[in-house]
């Protein structure tokens, strides 16, 4: 291991970068970065935020024209293009969740729960479990948000969850099962979860509040839907191919055959950080999804402090000085979606090394 560095924020442990052990810091690597690249912009955020809602708003509008079609083609078409763009909104309440939407907190959470409750998710209580995904990322316990099972461990799993997570129907329920569930760090809907062990009046009552929403946005489409089968077809549907993007996404951030792992004698912040792979989608899809994959490593170091529409930029500078002390993953995709499945379905959730050497 190499020795620490007295000059690096807390946070990122202290330690220099393992296992190449390139002399470089957390603080080295934030002086390559310009410095309007950590300015947040609220009425930037705003437009984006707008641009994928508008986008969505059309939605009602068109169903009724695929229906009346009863064209299959036509109904993947509309599923795959708003599932795409529920996708989009919710990269921008990420950035609400991380605080780089804007400098007030109340607009961050105002428009971080306009942002996830169309898309069913409880906004505080992931702001607040996504946290500690990005301050334990690659530790293999703590960081319950991506769990890391070691092919002795995934036996020990109910034989129902280890059928699952290794199924091609994970990347479009696990995370709805993730998020009202809770397995592996606790539901995000019920404020005695485990979740919320040891958390404050006022972080249980937000818990109730995001909840709230969530389900008052289900009701208002059920009301708008009338029906059960047009609840499904008209945003089921769009729903299933967005948590297939939330999944495929995060999954592809954090996974290949070579990402390391960490335990707690060897894990620092900006190890684990390093282990985040950059992969380019093509087609403009980077763009239009806030480039959250093409530039998630710069994400991954300053999670709180670079926003979405900064990360290109500051990966342009970073992703050279990486490379050159041979620690920058980047991945281009000419067929991600062949790309996907055969790493999800060759290296699931154990297909990972342990960074000290140990048999997995």
């Amino acid at each position: 291991m190499c020795p620490p560095t007295s000059d690096v924020p807390v946070v990122a442990g202290g330690e220099r970068v393992d296992p190449a052990c390139a002399p470089m810091t957390l603080q080295d690597i934030r002086k390559v970065i310009p410095q309007e690249c950590f300015v947040k912009d609220t009425g930037r955020s705003l437009w984006f935020l707008a641009r994928d809602l508008a986008v969505l708003a059309t939605a009602p509008l068109v169903y009724p024209h695929v229906a009346a079609s009863a064209n299959p083609l036509l109904y993947l078409a509309y599923w795959n293009f708003y599932g795409f763009f529920m996708w989009a909104l919710f990269v921008v309440g990420h950035d609400c969740g991380h605080t780089t939407f804007s400098n007030s907190k109340l607009l961050n959470d105002v428009c971080g729960h306009i942002a996830h409750a169309p898309l069913l998710v409880p906004y505080y209580p992931w702001a607040m479990s996504h946290r500690r995904h990005h301050m334990y990322h690659n530790h293999q316990k703590k960081d319950a948000s991506h769990p890391w099972f070691t092919k002795a461990s995934m036996p020990k799993l109910p034989a129902f969850t280890r059928s699952f997570l290794k199924s091609p129907l994970a990347p479009f329920l696990a995370y709805p099962i993730y998020l009202f569930e809770g397995s592996f760090d606790g539901s995000h809907v019920f404020p005695l979860s485990k979740l919320y062990r040891g958390a404050s009046t006022r972080a249980k009552l937000e818990c109730a509040v995001s909840t709230a929403t969530v389900l008052a946005f289900g009701a208002a489409a059920k009301l708008a839907c009338g029906s059960w089968a047009t609840l499904a077809l008209a945003y089921g549907g769009c729903y299933a191919c967005f948590t297939f993007w939330l999944f495929m996404v995060t999954y592809f951030q954090h996974h290949d055959h070579g990402t390391l792992v960490y335990d707690d004698a060897d894990w620092s912040y900006l190890k684990g950080a390093l282990q985040t792979i950059d992969r380019t989608y093509g087609f403009g899809l980077d763009s239009l999804h806030h480039n959250i994959s093409d530039g998630h490593v710069v994400h991954h170091l300053f999670f709180t402090q670079v926003p979405h529409y900064h990360l290109t930029k500051a990966t342009e500078h970073v992703a050279p000085f990486l490379a050159k002390a041979g620690v920058y993953k980047k991945v281009v995709h000419d067929n991600y979606l062949k790309d996907f499945w055969r790493t999800f379905l060759t290296c699931n959730f154990t297909g990972w090394k342990w960074a000290n050497g140990k048999a997995n």
